[in-house]
């Protein structure tokens, strides 16, 4: 095992701010990455709309990176139904489109809890919930893995690293049943209304139990939920006082969550969240110079308290602080979809987010159509400008190359378990994502899904893409597919060299026909350079 030290100085480009790594492209041409070297400065675009033109045209490439950005990494078939739409049209069919994959087995698992149990028994239905876990993992996988032109699934992927939720806390468990029912509303309505997933997700069943709002009561408030709802949902530090997560602590009383079959069920039934008015306090609150007042037997109902406190607490934080909730928020968008250096966000274009999102009454989906059909997403200098997560990596070798296998296994090993993020604030990302420890597994990880391609698989590969028998255009499909920006003239000859293996060029095409092991063999060759090149860790 080599060095941090050594790490970095044979891979700078992982480890650099990528924008001036971009040696690639100035902002108006294209030119030869490994050869040519200019220093960006922050893209000189906003969020006007991208029109394509002779030095940015609408291309596999340009194409490839939306879909890098808002799917888990493109097939050949999305970038080539893309291509035939405008750059507004393909935006639209990917926020347009929903994806409603059936429910794992495990959705409805149901136990008794742990309480008064024997150990035998506890263990027993601990490795209950433990294989649950690993069941929802799997299932989760292969809805990424298996979705079509839709941004439903990386929405959802980026609000389980917003609103997070742990499977294991302090020895503990969120259950997989409750787990499973929050992605369902990540995936359901992370391109909606900001200020309702925010109202769904307080009286959410995982985060309630994740955040132990589900023994929250009156005499006794957990500050947990109504701080994190603050600092870490909504606004940010600074927008908020101590006195303000204490009453809303006290707001927050009295919900309850049904996971196991020997506790109350409500009507709503298993898995759901619920009013327990006893432990709801009952006096009054005020919250950011909000007056909430004191109720009795009559109006500490669910429904009542529902609107009237829980709803006027998210109301409250989204009419006080309506600017400071818009940055937040789409500060974080923009990391997430375009460049994740904290330090490098383009301030203008964050701030023209927040005033969509704010005019669209703090709804998702317009935001990100502006930011995806910008100039600013398409320039160059946020092309290949982000690591691939571990999520990208493994579920996108499956999109990709038909990886089967430990996926989450190596997904964890390289950093990102799902559904079990390290802490409240999620993964930290950017440079996290790549170290002496991880970047191995994710060099193992390709090497073992390329070297278990079938040479009817690698064929099946070749012969997706448009004049497969034309080596040359085969590289520069092969190119767009799998890395994040053109190849350079250089780069084309090595990988024609891979490919037809010292015979002339034009002599491609018989190889795939007459020698078809030969052409696999090449072509898995040539992938196993692919993904040892650093920028295949980009996006």
């Amino acid at each position: 095992m080599f060095s941090t030290k050594t790490f970095r100085s044979l891979y700078p480009e992982l480890f650099m701010d990528r924008r001036s790594f971009l040696t690639t492209w100035t902002h108006n041409r294209v030119a030869r990455p490994e050869t040519e070297t200019v220093s960006l400065l922050r893209p000189l675009s906003g969020l006007e709309p991208f029109v394509p033109s002779t030095t940015q045209p609408w291309d596999a490439v340009r194409v490839g990176h939306l879909l890098r950005r808002i799917t888990f990494l493109p097939r050949w078939g999305d970038i080539d139904a893309l291509m035939k739409m405008t750059p507004s049209e393909a935006v639209d069919k990917l926020l347009d489109t929903p994806n409603d994959p059936p429910p794992p087995a495990m959705a409805d698992h149901a136990t008794e809890s742990l309480e008064g149990l024997t150990p035998d028994l506890e263990n027993q239905i601990r490795g209950q919930w433990i294989g649950d876990a690993g069941a929802l993992r799997n299932w989760y996988i292969g809805v990424m893995r298996d979705a079509g032109i839709t941004a439903a699934e990386k929405m959802a992927a980026f609000w389980s690293g917003h609103f997070t939720s742990e499977f294991e806390v302090d020895l503990e468990y969120v259950i997989g049943p409750l787990l499973y029912r929050q992605n369902k509303l990540f995936r359901d309505t992370g391109l909606g209304d900001f200020k309702g997933l925010t109202f769904n997700i307080t009286l959410d069943a995982a985060m309630l139990v994740y955040l132990g709002g589900d023994l929250n009561r009156a005499g006794a408030p957990n500050e947990n939920y109504g701080r994190e709802l603050m600092e870490l949902f909504t606004m940010g530090i600074g927008h908020y006082t101590e006195g303000d997560v204490k009453e809303a602590a006290r707001i927050l009383t009295g919900w309850r969550v049904s996971q196991f079959t020997d506790q109350f069920i409500p009507p709503t039934g298993l898995f759901t969240s619920y009013f327990d008015a006893k432990n709801h306090d009952i006096n009054a609150k005020q919250f950011m110079g909000v007056s909430f007042p004191a109720r009795d037997g009559t109006t500490n109902t669910e429904h009542i308290v529902r609107q009237e406190e829980i709803a006027k607490l998210i109301d409250t934080i989204f009419q006080k602080r309506p600017r400071e909730v818009a940055r937040f928020i789409c500060r974080k968008l923009y990391t997430f979809f375009v460049y994740s250096n904290p330090a490098k966000s383009d301030a203008a274009v964050i701030e023209a987010m927040a005033d969509i999102f704010v005019q669209n009454n703090f709804n998702i989906k317009p935001v990100m159509a502006a930011l995806l059909k910008s100039a600013h997403f398409y320039d160059n200098a946020n092309i290949g400008a982000q690591i691939k997560t571990p999520m990208e990596f493994e579920v996108g070798l499956a999109r990709q190359l038909g990886a089967t296998g430990s996926l989450y296994g190596e997904m964890r090993a390289m950093g990102q378990d799902i559904f079990d993020p390290p802490n409240v604030s999620g993964w930290p990302g950017y440079h996290d994502w790549i170290t002496t420890t991880t970047y191995p597994v994710r060099a193992a990880a390709a090497r073992r899904v390329i070297a278990a391609m079938s040479d009817t698989a690698v064929l099946d590969f070749i012969k997706q893409f448009p004049q497969y028998d034309d080596v040359n255009e085969l590289v520069k499909s092969l190119g767009a597919l799998l890395l994040p920006r053109p190849l350079s003239a250089g780069r084309k000859g090595v990988f024609v060299k891979k490919l037809v293996g010292g015979a002339p060029d034009y002599e491609w095409g018989g190889i795939v026909d007459n020698s078809p092991s030969t052409a696999a063999r090449n072509m898995k060759d040539l992938l196993q350079t692919i993904a040892e090149l650093p920028d295949f860790q980009l996006c």
